[in-house]
């Protein structure tokens, strides 16, 4: 567990940070953070500082946090405003983002232990925190396999992954079609696809990859959601260390193109699961209202695509598939 003197360290920094660069040199010092973090603008380091804190923040097995890690975690956030672009690639690649971090995605690891795969890969494993999840839900009965590309991620994640490629996942198709000869039950890509440059391909290699009875779990962000359209009716589309405009996503969907996507790659979908916001409801109650008012709201709205059947994309941040081969 964190250390009381953690968790107290990180409410006093909270406070103190935005008064004395001091203080976070200090703070920088006793976390014995590297010189990544010496940049020429200090703005950044109060946030680089409570990302190493994540690093080390304790996690229970269905991904949530304890409270000293929540704390840090919300200071985190505080801190972090003032990102570019730029410094937010350079934090994924040392490994330090909160991506890196990486929260179980609940919805993917019900599906996984409910599905009970004998033999089960992980596209896309980072520390091994899914893998770990569904291990437990499983009691440790399947073999539990990862791909992880990062190179940062797979000497954690062979500590809970009973095998780990260090590698992308076309360049890994070959061993793991001769190392698991009989495929694998279960193959999970868990907000995985938005960062690849070929998706479309990764899903089409899954398929030589599935035992008799696989299935493929697809876990993406909604390109459609509120904040996004909101975003670009205001004439932004700003990038985000983590979320649905993570700076590392480099191709987006919404349901409809993903669906599409499935078919293409010859997916049949058995089953889907969106992951709403937390609630709902107040604003699909207010598009609802919109929709039923005067003739020129009404007009306005079907210019943008807003009708009472798509209504429930606006208040969807993801959506989770689990399909097999046609």
């Amino acid at each position: 567990m964190l250390q009381d003197r953690r968790g107290s360290d990180a409410r006093k920094l909270k406070l103190e940070s935005a008064k004395s660069i001091r203080a976070l040199k200090i703070t920088e010092s006793k976390l014995g953070l590297t010189d990544w973090c010496l940049k020429e603008q200090r703005k950044s380091i109060s946030s680089l500082i409570f990302v190493r804190w994540l690093d080390q923040a304790v996690y229970r097995m269905d991904g949530s946090m304890d409270n000293e890690s929540l704390a840090a975690y919300e200071c985190y956030f505080v801190m972090n405003k003032k990102l570019s672009p730029y410094e937010m690639l350079q934090l994924h690649e040392s490994g330090d983002a909160p991506y890196q971090i990486h929260f179980v995605p609940e919805d993917v690891r019900k599906i996984c232990v409910e599905l009970a795969p004998l033999v089960y890969l992980d596209v896309g494993c980072n520390r091994g925190q899914l893998i770990a999840a569904v291990k437990k839900g499983l009691n440790s009965r399947a073999v539990c396999v990862g791909v992880e590309m990062n190179a940062f991620a797979p000497k954690d994640a062979e500590q809970v992954c009973d095998r780990v490629y260090s590698s992308t996942f076309d360049a890994a198709i070959g061993r793991l079609k001769a190392d698991y000869p009989g495929g694998f039950d279960i193959i999970s890509f868990a907000d995985v696809l938005e960062h690849m440059y070929d998706p479309w391909e990764a899903m089409v290699l899954a398929k030589e990859l599935l035992s008799e009875r696989g299935k493929c779990v697809f876990q993406i962000p909604n390109m459609g959601h509120r904040s996004i359209i909101g975003g670009l009716l205001s004439n932004r589309f700003d990038y985000e260390l983590m979320g649905l405009l993570d700076v590392t996503h480099i191709r987006f969907f919404t349901p409809g193109s993903f669906e599409d996507a499935c078919q293409q790659a010859g997916y049949k979908i058995l089953r889907k699961v969106q992951i709403m916001e937390e609630n709902p409801q107040p604003v699909l109650s207010a598009f609802s209202t919109l929709i039923a008012g005067s003739e020129d709201v009404k007009n306005f709205l079907r210019i943008l695509g807003v009708t009472q059947i798509n209504l429930p994309l606006l208040a969807m941040w993801q959506i989770c598939y689990v399909c097999e081969p046609l």
